[in-house]
């Protein structure tokens, strides 16, 4: 816990806290622009630092969470850059905003739930953009922190969490309104998830809807020439008639711990092939392949009085659509499939992918996938893979 919040404190106390986190960070960050204003000034006359307030409630998305039904504050401190076109994925999302945010919630004074602490990077996608005005769209993905997780001893009434480490997962709308040269305005509204992809059980995960308001400052004058958005060369003419395809294979390792609820933990083999079409420079369409082993179907079986002569027989085969946000080296992928075969199949037929994918050399990537049975996660892998771009047709120069 960071000292001098405890469990027990007012919002206020909570919000008095942060208020002189935000004094002391904007004092030695802004210090430390103003020095270097002139040496670098392109790149931190587009930094920001922001306080956010945020107001919203549990949803409880099963029965069992009904008991920590409550409305209560968050509290946000990010540090955010304004890109200017410096790369070209820049130039394809409309110059986002860049991030890193810190966020706490005391989850409602729960002494079953506890309290949360959250650090994730993220990136403000513009929707509408006008000379003072934008609307936009937040993703943010990081860690979290819980204070009180499922304890069959000490805590067994937390059904939601099995955990203290978490994945954060941050989404929202938000507006925002350029005051003055330094000051920013924004409004917002979305939902803040905490789950830790069923690494250890129970993981119903915790749901906040929230609104919110923030005041951004900027760290340095703003550089009038980053208005005009410094485009990055580009060939001309080229790729016009030329296409592609990609072809990503990789494995992922999951891990299960399910101590819990069958007395042991469990690793998962998924290996996978994905086929991608490009139909613009940030969007990718096309299909996969995968097939899944989870240890943890011989017990659940076994559980319900079936007995598995042969292991092959939970291998669980499937066909999915599949679809990639590009982000430079990193993408985004969606995959919505549909299982083959399998012997366990309690959680139904379809199933989801969400991975991120980078390509840390020009034939390897790294990845990191959490499989998904209509919104109820099942294990997150990690793995690495390789791809192949396959191109076709004239190119013109």
């Amino acid at each position: 816990m960071i000292p001098g919040l405890r469990t027990n404190s007012t919002p206020l106390t909570y919000l008095s806290h942060i208020l002189i986190l935000s004094g002391i960070l904007l004092c030695l960050v802004s210090s430390e622009a103003r020095s270097q204003e002139y040496e670098h000034k392109l790149f931190t006359s587009n930094m920001l630092v922001e306080g956010r307030f945020y107001y919203g409630f549990l949803y409880a998305q099963h029965i069992e969470l009904e008991r920590y039904n409550s409305h209560f504050p968050m509290f946000e401190i990010n540090l955010q850059k304004e890109t200017y076109g410096k790369h070209k994925w820049e130039r394809a999302f409309a110059y986002p905003i860049i991030g890193i945010s810190f966020l706490y919630t005391s989850l409602g004074k729960s002494p079953e739930l506890g309290s949360a602490y959250s650090v994730f990077p993220f990136i403000d996608f513009p929707i509408i953009r006008r000379r003072n005005f934008m609307f936009n769209f937040r993703f943010g993905l990081g860690a979290a922190y819980l204070t009180k997780p499922f304890d069959r001893l000490t805590n067994y009434k937390n059904l939601a969490i099995g955990s203290h480490i978490n994945a954060s997962v941050n989404m929202m709308f938000d507006i925002r309104y350029q005051l003055t040269e330094r000051i920013t305005l924004s409004l917002g509204a979305g939902l803040q998830h905490f789950s830790n992809g069923s690494l250890k059980l129970p993981n119903y995960g915790l749901n906040v809807p929230a609104v919110n308001a923030g005041v951004a400052y900027r760290l340095a004058r703003e550089n009038r020439s980053i208005g005009d958005r410094f485009l990055p060369p580009t060939e001309p003419y080229s790729a016009i008639l030329r296409h592609s395809l990609e072809f990503d294979v990789g494995f992922a390792l999951g891990w299960k711990n399910m101590q819990a609820v069958l007395g042991q933990n469990f690793m998962v083999y998924h290996l996978y092939e994905n086929t991608f079409f490009p139909v613009e420079r940030k969007s990718k369409w096309g299909f996969g392949l995968d097939f899944s082993y989870d240890q943890s179907h011989v017990k659940i079986l076994e559980s319900h009085g079936v007995v598995v002569t042969n292991n092959l027989k939970i291998i669980r085969p499937g066909i999915n659509g599949a679809y990639m946000l590009v982000l430079s080296r990193l993408n985004f992928i969606f995959n919505l499939g549909y299982y083959l075969g399998g012997q366990e199949n309690s959680n139904g037929p379809f199933y989801e992918k969400i991975s991120f994918q980078y390509n840390f050399a020009k034939y390897l990537f790294a990845n990191v996938m959490l499989k998904v049975h209509w919104g109820r996660a099942d294990y997150i892998g990690w793995g690495m893979g390789f791809h192949i771009e396959q191109f076709y047709g004239k190119k013109v120069k």
